[in-house]
């Protein structure tokens, strides 16, 4: 039987014991009752152990499908479906502030300190603390431009540099730490410390999704009232990254702590193939229904449905219909958690991809066949009391502030995604009842199919 023990950073001993037996059945087992808050919504403190179905729903999401993965599988022979073995391997650093580690030996994550714990990466642009205080791209050179050239290329980092944090995704990405100075650079090896940035790097012939996820995450930020993630553009050409401000992190003068989170699926107890709506079945499905009843259990649950309402609407006007439940994330602030703030926000109706949403909207699957009916029963799904005259007003808001913002965007990089927007304003405006003047546009191609 392999056995690992599980830490939240936050706690200085073991606060559960993940096994796995012979014949691969997972369980998990909480050691103590004295915990800030569970591990997830999903695997609530409890004397008794969660069997396999739940115990490998909330692990088998923190172990990504990248080359560190397949290195491992194949260097010493572990099946896919192996997690305690993969974890035994990967688990020092995984998503939140866990940290899966063979038994009896110390935590793979420690809090850091920004004057001592990392190494300053040579070429790197003095960053704002504040992402929304960068005007225009950030040069980089040198030692930043390696890497970035690295990801962009071969979608790892170069062979004589260590992954610091592994990261989940299509994607290049590498998890990087803000200085003291503004400047970034990686923790050292061994130091478990955290980052504070995350940088996606596409590659050449995506170079373009960069600043279109740039630009419609600031287009969010300017729509909703909730929390959005920061981001600035790093480089130019066809070398490009978007840097993006980890919000599960607690800067406290030069020390950086991790703050726990863990993704709808793994609140949900849901594997990562079924983080869209279309792959489950009930009641082991992403959707409103069981999203509303995962808010339910947030600190806040009347703000939490607002937001994601607000999140959801704002999405299919942005032309993102990839919100799926890896999309979403709770955040543990308390006891109980909190909505964490919007993040992922890629007008995918630009692609050549489908474009049915990741959840229905009542019975709607498309961005653009959305009714105020639907709408009535999403919000009834989600808890609350129906597409009412404030709802109603409120979708009018959100829709008209995107529209005035797509329309300031640069040319030409901004103008797909402003035809996004009023075209799907257009829609939504004709379908809800809502009266908006949309401006012209080009038509942007909906594949359904």
């Amino acid at each position: 039987m392999t056995i690992l023990d599980v830490y939240l950073e936050a706690v200085p001993e073991p606060i559960g014991q993940l096994s796995a037996s012979p014949d691969g059945e997972m369980a998990f087992s909480y050691m103590t009752d004295a915990l800030p808050h569970p591990i997830s919504v999903s695997l609530p403190v409890q004397e008794e152990p969660f069997g396999d179905v739940l115990t490998r729903g909330f692990f088998s999401n923190l172990l990504f499908e990248n080359e560190m993965r397949d290195d491992v599988m194949q260097r010493h022979g572990i099946s896919e479906r192996d997690i305690v073995r993969l974890l035994y391997h990967l688990g020092s650093d995984c998503p939140g502030s866990i940290s899966c580690v063979p038994k009896d030996q110390p935590p793979g994550k420690r809090p850091g300190d920004l004057s001592q714990d990392y190494d300053t990466l040579l070429g790197s642009p003095v960053v704002p603390a504040d992402l929304d205080d960068a005007i225009g791209a950030l040069p980089v050179s040198d030692d930043l431009a390696r890497i970035m050239r690295s990801l962009r290329d071969h979608r790892r980092l170069p062979p004589d540099s260590d992954d610091p944090s592994p990261l989940a995704g299509v994607q290049g990405k590498v998890a990087l730490a803000r200085l003291p100075d503004g400047r970034l650079g990686l923790p050292k090896p061994g130091s478990g410390a955290p980052t504070t940035h995350i940088l996606k790097v596409p590659r050449a012939a995506q170079i373009s999704s960069v600043l279109r996820e740039h630009f419609a995450t600031r287009l969010m930020a300017q729509a909703i009232g909730h929390p959005v993630a920061r981001t600035c553009v790093l480089g130019e050409g066809d070398l490009q990254g978007l840097l993006v401000q980890r919000y599960d992190r607690r800067i406290e003068g030069t020390l950086v702590h991790r703050i726990h989170q863990e993704d709808f699926c793994q609140a949900l107890g849901l594997g990562e193939r079924l983080k869209y709506e279309r792959n489950g079945v009930p009641p082991r499905v992403f959707s409103a229904e069981t999203v509303g009843q995962l808010l339910d259990k947030t600190r806040l649950p009347g703000q939490s449905r607002q937001a994601f309402f607000e999140i959801t609407v704002a999405n299919m006007l942005l032309g993102n219909s990839d919100n799926h439940g890896k999309n979403h994330a709770l955040l543990y602030n308390g006891a109980k958690p909190d909505l964490a703030p919007a993040y992922d926000i890629d007008p995918v109706l630009l692609d050549d991809v489908r474009h049915a949403m990741a959840f229905r909207i009542g019975t709607a699957s498309m961005a653009d066949d959305v009714t105020a009916a639907d709408l009535d029963v999403a919000l009834r799904s989600l808890g609350g009391r129906g597409f009412n005259r404030a709802q109603t007003a409120r979708c009018a808001s959100i829709a008209n502030t995107l529209l005035d913002a797509a329309a300031q965007l640069p040319r030409p990089a901004g103008k797909g995604l402003c035809d996004v927007v009023r075209q799907q304003a257009t829609h939504f405006s004709a379908n809800v009842g809502l009266g908006l003047e949309v401006p012209e546009f080009d038509n942007v191609p909906v594949n359904r199919e």
